[in-house]
């Protein structure tokens, strides 16, 4: 559900509900497409919503060893082709098929596992081995994605939220709309101006545990020129096990939650479904390992800012 208002000038805002979190869009034109946007959005969650059990991606999960056509669904390829591509530029840290995992820990469900390390390393870990589980196969006129281990699934959360950015700003510039910014879920992709005539400021918010969007104010305001930016962090999304602090942020090569003192990463590049990606993999990289792949990087195409715990106290880093 969308619901339309005027910024000022020539600028409108759509806001609403999407992908289990909200959404706000303002862009320089007086068309309204709230209606289109929400169709967007609602046929998006239909290729690639892990809750909806009816959409695509669900009925690939819960098949056994099959095959399905993707000639009418090009999003969940597209999103598939840009998984893959950062589970082998992150050797794996970035992993579309972590669902299993995901399940494991009661994040699906907010159940508490009985924690089992030989499970773990024997059950587990063999399904997020995407190239032994899942396979594009295109044929030329046909494309297919074919599941060999019916016990792998897949979970696109860590990217599709950027990637549905991505999406809706695609939809803007195809109406040729010069100056816009898209927010949902707090990935954010901006072109242009914003109503007053400058770059789009956007903050990035303090890591307070259990907070909501914008409760306790921003750590940084930046400015994004024609760019995009997403953050990934482990203060909103936690549980507690046996005493312990339990991130939603796992590493699906060690199959427990990662294990290091970042709060928050923000990433600025010209996707939000690059920036999505990164900033869910470098939580799970950590901050030195993080430090490390952008320094191997020949062009600095990443702009990175860090929050992280140093003995009880906030401290940041960035690359720019």
């Amino acid at each position: 559900m969308c619901n339309e208002s005027t910024v000022s000038g020539n600028y409108l805002k759509i806001n609403g509900f999407a992908q289990g979190s909200t959404f706000n869009i303002i862009y320089d034109d007086q068309r309204d497409l709230s209606s289109e946007i929400n169709a967007v959005l609602t046929d998006f969650d239909k290729e690639l919503s892990t809750y909806d059990t009816q959409s695509f991606i669900s009925k690939i999960n819960n098949s056994k060893d099959s095959c399905f056509s993707l000639n009418d669904h090009e999003w969940f390829e597209t999103c598939f082709h840009y998984a893959e591509f950062f589970y082998h530029e992150t050797v794996g840290k970035f992993n579309p098929s972590i669902y299993p995992l995901v399940d494991y820990w009661g994040f699906y469900t907010n159940t508490n596992p009985r924690i089992d390390t030989n499970y773990i390393r024997d059950s587990i870990l063999p399904l997020l081995v995407l190239e032994q589980s899942f396979s594009l196969i295109d044929s030329g006129e046909y494309s297919y994605i074919c599941k060999t281990n019916k016990h792998a699934k897949l979970d696109f959360n860590a990217i599709a939220q950027g990637y549905s950015v991505d999406v809706i700003s695609d939809l803007l510039e195809s109406k040729n709309i010069q100056n816009y910014m898209v927010e949902i879920g707090g990935e954010i992709r901006v072109k242009g101006l914003n109503h007053k005539g400058e770059l789009w400021k956007i903050g990035i918010e303090r890591p307070i545990d259990s907070s909501h969007i914008g409760e306790y104010g921003f750590q940084r305001i930046v400015n994004l020129d024609n760019q995009a930016l997403a953050t990934s962090g482990n203060y909103r999304k936690f549980k507690t096990i046996n005493g312990n602090r339990v991130s939603h942020t796992l590493n699906p090569l060690t199959g427990y939650p990662a294990n290091n003192n970042l709060l928050s990463v923000s990433v600025i590049t010209d996707k939000a479904s690059t920036a999505d990606a990164l900033a869910t993999s470098f939580m799970v990289m950590g901050k030195t390992k993080s430090i490390a792949y952008l320094n191997e990087l020949e062009t600095a195409q990443f702009q990175v800012y860090m929050i992280y715990d140093s003995l009880g106290e906030y401290k940041e880093w960035s690359n720019y």
